[in-house]
């Protein structure tokens, strides 16, 4: 299973994506601005939700996390899957 998952840091913790980026089952990780500090698209690899987030929580700095299941995708294919 695959979701985004909404990332809040302490104030101050600066920019986590990259540092997010190296957990094993995160696809990609973008640093936000406004209420959330950085969205995570998690469930690679075939690791479980529950132990990506775990690790997710126990990284330095961050307070709260906000997962959402993805339900489905209308995602496109890419030029090179298209061909």
């Amino acid at each position: 299973m695959q979701a985004y998952v909404l990332v809040q840091t302490a104030s101050g913790s600066g920019p986590i994506a990259s540092d997010l980026q190296v957990i094993p089952g995160v696809l990609s990780a973008d640093d936000l601005q406004g209420p959330y500090d950085a969205i995570v698209m998690a469930g690679a690899d075939g690791r479980p939700l529950d132990v990506v987030l775990s690790e997710i929580r126990r990284m330095p700095g961050v307070t709260r996390t906000l997962p959402a299941p993805l339900a489905s995708s209308l995602a496109r294919p890419s030029d090179s899957e298209a061909a």
